[in-house]
């Protein structure tokens, strides 16, 4: 509609209010950019941000020391075909919390599961993701069944995403997307 702001505009203004007092608006522009093309060299980066390599450079540095961004690489398993699930399991409150911690490491040291997720109350996400539909039920199952720590999970198999990381990936139904 003519008159409206873009997702680009609002998206902008969105992270500003979300992260005032903790990024200024260069910590954000070096976020966008670098979550555009995470290969950006710090002459590239300070290039687009119009100031020096030595400022550039030094900003994205202190944003990762701070744990603030972390530049990384994405496989993204839509188009390399490889199945994966969202797990949320729900943890048994009337074990000791050591047990949960060493539960959440093993999790964390399990090359089949990419991401963990803490929700608020007793709750925990673990992303699985296997060759095929399979052998992902199988590392699922075999992985959580009969441990104490877990009193129940649900599994959802992912189809699609379209959106992750804050960052728009691509369209199944786009026909102007080659595959």
């Amino acid at each position: 509609m003519a008159g409206d702001k873009d997702y680009a505009d609002v998206m902008e203004e969105f992270l500003k209010e979300i992260v005032k007092g903790r990024l200024d608006e260069m910590d954000i522009k070096i976020y966008k950019l670098l979550r555009e093309n995470g290969r950006l060299s710090d002459t590239e980066l300070a290039e687009k941000l119009g100031v020096s390599i030595t400022t550039a450079r030094r900003r994205r540095m202190e944003l990762q020391k701070k744990g603030y961004l972390q530049v990384i690489g994405l496989l993204y398993f839509g188009p390399v075909e490889i199945a994966y699930a969202d797990v949320v399991v729900k943890i048994n409150l009337q074990v000791p919390v050591e047990d949960v911690i060493e539960f959440i490491k093993e999790c964390a040291n399990t090359p089949y599961i990419y991401e963990i997720t803490e929700y608020m109350g007793n709750y925990i996400l673990l992303r699985f993701y296997e060759r095929d539909l399979e052998r992902l039920n199988y590392r699922i199952h075999r992985f959580l069944h009969q441990r104490k720590v877990v009193e129940d999970y649900q599994i959802h198999i992912a189809t699609w995403t379209p959106k992750a990381w804050n960052k728009t990936l691509w369209f199944r139904f786009d026909e102007n997307h080659k595959k």
